[in-house]
């Protein structure tokens, strides 16, 4: 018997907790850490932000998926991985040992702003505060779901003004959403920014840097439909009670900051000296993330393992984008059997099986699907083909990411689906 501890229940685990009835079978335990009994499916996270969708649409139940396998799911946040000692202290003071353990924790907001109350979602539900600003970042996913209550809330005091900090996919996605749902708030058919009410989007050095001039000018026309105005070449430096300033100098009014400003690993590794040079990494805290080689495996401790944007991967610097998660997931699973197998028959004393299967290489593929959802029922899809790209916007662009998305969650949903209130941010403000 081995003992298996996945940290986290993110897109990269979710082959692997699929899998728990056929390890338990072959005499495994396991163990999932989490922060909560729902994790949410970050594609759909937009959607739910403009009223698109609803929020148990996006959640996945993992606590009850990872019991009705077979498992033990552990309601705790890892703040210590004890690698050499093969155990992970927990913010609860517990400590779990393990002789396999994998990591998909998830990525925090880069750049977090002073000024504010901060970027967990900490006043919804209360009343208006003359003194601090709301601060909500993208992460986690479940954060858009709390944005979307703070604006219903500030639209029935009045004029809300939104200013959504970041230039990248996902700062546009909330921009354009927001749009939606102040329009949606006070009762308009079109889905545009009501007069009287403002959302800004402050896209540091440019908008969608990484995107190629086609799709940026598609996203230029959807989101100037959407009534949003966009400042490039300028950051947003700290919050005031009033609003934000710029690093230009410039002051905007806010009664809302909506964060999208990039995403970095959590501290977990840093604080358990698994970054930098002697772990395989990158030197100093360049990067952050746990450094794995190609079968996603630790490079200074083989029992370690890790997927999604917690990850520093050494064969290619990979961008954190959700997709790479999805397809690491497989991989995962298959490698985490693997070593467990392994763990079990030495535990024996057993000899290698004949056979025995080797890791298997996560291969990234070129380029990948990007489909940003735009509002409304609309989107703007770009896929690099050869040397060009197929690009385009509207409906059909929302169809097809709505399509990819919902064939994700259903192929992972048990039966039937997460139930209402079953994730505790899940209830109105």
């Amino acid at each position: 018997m081995a003992r298996l501890l996945l940290l986290g229940a993110g897109h990269a685990h979710l082959d692997a907790i699929r899998a728990i009835p056929a390890l338990v079978a072959r005499g495994h335990t396991v163990t999932v850490a989490g922060p909560g009994p729902c994790h949410c499916y970050s594609g759909m996270g937009p959607g739910v932000l403009g009223g698109t969708y609803a929020p148990q649409a996006m959640a996945l139940p993992v606590r009850r998926m990872v019991q009705a396998a077979g498992g033990t799911f552990v309601t705790d946040t890892a703040v210590r991985i004890d690698a050499p000692g093969h155990a992970v202290h927990f913010a609860s003071g517990l400590r779990l040992e393990y002789e396999v353990c994998s990591c998909n924790v998830g990525s925090l907001v880069a750049h977090i702003l002073p000024g504010g109350d901060g970027v967990n979602g900490s006043t919804v539900g209360a009343p208006p505060s003359p003194v601090t600003l709301p601060v909500l970042s993208v992460k986690p996913i479940e954060n858009l779901y709390r944005a979307r209550q703070t604006l219903l809330r500030l639209a029935a005091h009045g004029a809300v003004d939104v200013l959504v900090a970041g230039g990248g996919p996902a700062a546009l996605e909330v921009a354009c959403n927001a749009a939606v749902c102040l329009a949606r708030a006070r009762g308009n058919a079109a889905p545009v920014v009501p007069g009287g009410d403002s959302v800004t989007l402050v896209a540091g050095r440019g908008l969608l840097p990484g995107l190629p001039e086609r799709a940026r000018d598609l996203c230029r026309t959807v989101t100037a439909a959407r009534g949003v105005r966009i400042i490039e070449g300028a950051r947003v430096l700290e919050t005031t009670p009033e609003g934000a300033l710029l690093d230009d100098g410039r002051s905007l009014p806010a009664h809302v900051v909506l964060l999208a400003t990039g995403v970095a690993p959590p501290p977990l590794f840093a604080a358990s000296g698994l970054i930098g040079r002697a772990n395989g990494g990158p030197d100093g805290e360049a990067d952050g993330g746990l450094a794995v080689n190609a079968h996603l495996q630790s490079i200074a401790h083989p029992d370690l393992f890790g997927g999604g944007d917690c990850i520093h991967f050494t064969p290619a610097p990979l961008p954190r984008v959700g997709v790479h998660a999805v397809r690491q997931g497989p991989v995962l699973a298959a490698n985490l059997g693997t070593r467990l197998d392994a763990h079990a028959r030495h535990a024996a004393n057993a000899a290698p099986a004949s056979g025995q299967p080797p890791l298997v290489p996560y291969i990234p593929r070129p380029g990948h699907l990007l489909v940003l959802d735009t509002g409304a029922g609309t989107g703007v899809l770009h896929r690099p083909l050869g040397g060009g790209a197929l690009c385009f916007g509207g409906r059909l662009a929302f169809l097809v990411k709505r399509a990819i998305d919902t064939r994700f969650l259903r192929s992972h949903l048990p039966p039937g689906g997460t139930l209402p209130g079953e994730c505790p941010w899940d209830a109105p403000a």
